[in-house]
C-alpha cells in the first residue's frame, strides 16, 4: 500500500513538473514574441520618424560638428550659458537639449548607415521583390511625401508595380522586419 501511494505521488509529480515546464517553456515563447513585435514596432517608429529626426538633426543648435568647427567645446558652451542664466533649471535644461540632440543624432546616423546597408542588400541581391521593398521603404518613409498620406503612396505604389495596395503593404511589413534585424542585431532576429 505505502509503496502503491509513493508510486502514484511520483506519478503526480512528474505530471506536475511536466506541466509546469511546459507553462514555463510558453510563457519565454510569448515573452520572446512580445519582445520582438516591441522590436518592430520600433523600427517602424523609427522608420515613421526618420525625416523628423534628420530635420532634427540637421538643424539641431547644438550640432557636434559645429561646435568642433568653431573650435569652441561644449563645455565652454555650457559653461557660458550656466553664467548666463544660473545654477538650476536652466542648467538642467540645456543638458537635457544637448544630451537629446546627441543622442537624436546617434540613433538617426545608425537608422540612416542601416538603411544604406538594406539598400546595399537589396540591390545587391539581384532580386526584384528586394529592388520593390526598397523602394517602398524609400517612398513611405525616406522620400519628400509632397503631403501625400502613406494610403496614397501605397496606392501609387501599387500602380507602379501592377498590384494591389495590400501588397505593397506585407512588401513594407517585410522590408521593416529586414531592417529591425540590422537596427536592432542579433536581438533582431525572430526567437
Amino acid at each position: 500500500m505505502k509503496q502503491e501511494a509513493e508510486i502514484v505521488i511520483a506519478d503526480i509529480i512528474k505530471e506536475t513538473a511536466a506541466k509546469t515546464a511546459e507553462a514555463i517553456y510558453e510563457k519565454l515563447k510569448q515573452d520572446a514574441k512580445k519582445g520582438r513585435d516591441k522590436q518592430i514596432n520600433n523600427t517602424k517608429l523609427l522608420l515613421e520618424n526618420y525625416r523628423i529626426f534628420k530635420e532634427h538633426v540637421d538643424n539641431a543648435v547644438f550640432d557636434l560638428v559645429r561646435l568642433d568647427e568653431e573650435n569652441e567645446t561644449a563645455f565652454e558652451i555650457l559653461d557660458s550659458m550656466w553664467q548666463r542664466f544660473g545654477v538650476g533649471r536652466a542648467e538642467m535644461k540645456v543638458q537635457s537639449i544637448v544630451k537629446s540632440a546627441t543622442r537624436t543624432r546617434i540613433i538617426y546616423e545608425h537608422v540612416q548607415s542601416m538603411l544604406g546597408l538594406y539598400e546595399s542588400f537589396c540591390y545587391n541581391s539581384g532580386k526584384d521583390e528586394n529592388i520593390r521593398r526598397w523602394e517602398v521603404i524609400k517612398a513611405l518613409y525616406i522620400d519628400d511625401t509632397q503631403g501625400r498620406t502613406p494610403s496614397e503612396i501605397r496606392t501609387e505604389l501599387a500602380e507602379k508595380f501592377f498590384t494591389d495596395p495590400r501588397t505593397i503593404y506585407r512588401w513594407q511589413l517585410d522590408a521593416i522586419e529586414k531592417i529591425s534585424v540590422l537596427v536592432f542585431g542579433i536581438d533582431g532576429l525572430k526567437k
